[in-house]
């Protein structure tokens, strides 16, 4: 985790690192945030979201997962060297997973592929919910089993019907 007090830090240093007082680095950020917003963000008086991260991090010439990293690695009282470590081995846990080769599946034309609103229940569970209702399970029993919401095993078993 990166605390904005951390990331305050980062940032008030990485701007002075470069010479830049906040007016000019204001002046450079291409995604416009209000002057005082900048200097809330540097006092750690509020967050920051990834597109105004991205855009101040251009502005100075950083990457903004280095800046990231600086900042997460004071807060985890941990060298460079051993945050990028375990970064590594997250990044490895996510490839395992499968994530890393998913990637290029949720995007069309550059663009997120928008997922139906609502949470998704793996396939396993809607076919152990489909299995259960054949050998006479109630909907409650079903829910029992399987951890789910009874009135999450009832839309299963409708939408199956249709």
């Amino acid at each position: 985790m990166v605390s904005r007090e951390a990331l305050a830090a980062v940032l008030r240093l990485a701007r002075a690192g470069r010479g830049m007082s906040r007016d000019q680095l204001y002046a450079k950020i291409k995604t416009k945030i209000e002057p005082r917003h900048l200097q809330r963000l540097e006092n750690a008086k509020t967050g920051v979201t990834l597109e105004m991260l991205g855009s101040i991090a251009e502005a100075l010439s950083f990457d903004p997962i280095a800046l990231l990293m600086v900042a997460s690695s004071y807060d985890e009282r941990l060298s460079i060297g051993e945050r990028r470590a375990d970064l590594k081995k997250e990044i490895q846990k996510l490839d395992a997973l499968g994530i890393v080769a998913d990637m290029p599946k949720h995007f069309s034309d550059g663009k997120l592929v928008k997922e139906k609103a609502g949470w998704s229940l793996p396939d396993s569970i809607i076919q152990e919910a489909l299995k259960l209702r054949d050998k006479g399970f109630s909907q409650s029993e079903t829910a029992r089993e399987l951890g789910i919401h009874q009135t999450t095993v009832g839309r299963i078993w409708r939408k199956a019907q249709d």
